[in-house]
């Protein structure tokens, strides 16, 4: 615990992720969410995904201190265009909703696709129905999106 507490400090964000993660669970130490909060800052401000969207979903569910929709809309994006998944669909919901944003179908559906390509069943009902209440132009707008974001991915 000691070199992964050392390792956080010193910048390592994989270190910081794990640490928050032993807070939030209880593993191996007290459950403490403002600690679990801190550790996932540090990680996600280095970089990691993990932290990024593990923090996203803390500050979303007002765990560690209140809820702030803003916030979590940041991280959610800073770790799905690392190729996260879970915080692709969650972003995906957000602009469906409203939550913390403007509601903006396209951008959801370009999400949704996103997180469908990586097999998120979930994703592919909710791209499916988000999709049948775009028109040509949103739809063509979304897919320009979504190669633009595949080609920056083959890029990288």
């Amino acid at each position: 615990m000691r070199d992964l507490m050392m390792n956080a400090v010193q910048g390592d964000a994989a270190a910081a992720y794990q640490l928050g993660y032993l807070y939030e669970t209880g593993d191996g130490v007290a459950a403490d969410e403002k600690e679990a909060l801190r550790w996932y800052v540090m990680g996600a401000n280095k970089g990691s995904s993990k932290a990024q969207f593990n923090l996203a979903v803390m500050l979303e569910e007002g765990r560690g201190q209140a809820c702030d929709l803003r916030k979590a809309l940041y991280w959610y994006e800073k770790s799905a265009q690392q190729g996260e998944t879970n915080a692709q669909y969650n972003l995906a919901l957000f602009f469906t909703l409203g939550k913390g944003c403007e509601i903006d179908l396209p951008r959801a559906h370009m999400w949704f696709t996103l997180a469908a390509r990586q097999g998120n069943s979930d994703a592919i009902h909710n791209r499916d129905a988000v999709a049948k209440q775009l028109n040509a132009e949103q739809l063509a707008l979304s897919q320009q999106w979504i190669a633009a974001w595949l080609q920056k991915q083959t890029d990288a």
